[in-house]
């Protein structure tokens, strides 16, 4: 009997081995998590962590893109108005918040506990931010090891992006080409300017690539303007990110202000797919490959010695 004994603990030891022990610990699983903010559900996508739901899970693929959303990810609904109901009926570990989204805390916690993360701030510095709650997570879900290969990965490719852009100048120095304006168009004469801030401004930082727009942004690093404050400098190139509203590129086509801006008449424009200006690390990852493939498209991209302020 003894015998007996010692040869089934034996291969039940052996079937929790192979079943991978650490994976069977219920302390160590993956938990159960709903979460609300994009940015951080592109993390966890990206740390190969499938949330149970998320808000607006509809739209995530066409603003994020990348990584995409599961099909069997529940949705639900509103960043700033989800189903209780729905999330009650998940039975999540915890929800995941941004700060911004504070004010649902209340009613949240009513079905599990909360988690708030700071990413964008008044203080700026999302891409640092990022990183640290990237780390978060990892701990959060017991994938630490994805965390900190996600951090390299990200600052990897920044640092080619950057070594691509100055081997394409004489100078070897990503600051010698133009000035650049980051937009999204609202209609076909006021669009929203990316500067300091927003993730993308420090992606730009990150390149050496200097930004056009000097002027105040809001919370996310956004500000309001004109299509008209985009002549000056006049040697600024210009990047629009899409996709355009309904019927905004057929009036762009007749209006002659858009026309006679310096980066128009001279062909210096591209459009960029869409991006989510409000993400994480894979958002400025993305960002900072298709920007650098479209600088390095523009025609005559280095400077000539214009102004560089």
């Amino acid at each position: 009997m003894k015998r007996r004994a010692l040869l089934l603990s034996a291969l039940s030891w052996s079937a929790y081995a192979v079943s991978g022990g650490a994976r069977a610990d219920a302390r160590r699983r993956t938990p159960r998590l709903v979460v609300l903010d994009w940015g951080l559900i592109e993390t966890l996508l990206a740390l190969g962590v499938q949330p149970v739901g998320v808000a607006e899970g509809q739209d995530y693929d066409a603003s994020v893109v990348s990584p995409l959303l599961p099909h069997d990810v529940a949705d639900v609904g509103l960043r700033l108005a989800p189903s209780l109901e729905m999330i009650q009926q998940l039975a999540p570990d915890a929800i995941l918040i941004n700060s911004s989204q504070e004010s649902q805390r209340a009613l949240l916690e009513r079905i599990a506990p909360v988690r708030a993360f700071t990413i964008y701030s008044d203080a700026g510095a999302p891409f640092d931010r990022s990183v640290k709650v990237t780390r978060e997570l990892g701990t959060l879900c017991g994938c630490e090891a994805a965390a900190e290969a996600l951090i390299a990965r990200t600052q990897t490719a920044l640092t080619t992006d950057r070594a691509r852009l100055a081997a394409h100048c004489a100078s070897h120095d990503a600051s010698a080409m133009r000035p650049v304006y980051i937009i999204r168009f609202f209609d076909a004469r006021h669009i929203g300017v990316y500067g300091a801030r927003s993730l993308f401004q420090d992606v730009l930082d990150r390149l050496g690539v200097r930004n056009a727009w000097h002027g105040a942004t809001d919370y996310w690093g956004i500000a309001v303007a004109g299509i008209e404050k985009l002549s000056n400098p006049s040697d600024a190139d210009v990047l629009t990110i899409g996709p355009l509203a309904a019927g905004v590129g057929g009036l762009l086509a007749s209006n002659r202000l858009w026309h006679a801006l310096p980066a128009v008449e001279a062909g210096r424009v591209a459009n960029l797919p869409p991006f989510w200006g409000f993400g994480m690390l894979p958002s400025a990852a993305r960002f900072s490959r298709v920007l650098t493939d479209a600088l390095l498209q523009m025609p005559h991209a280095c400077d000539t010695g214009g102004d560089k302020t």
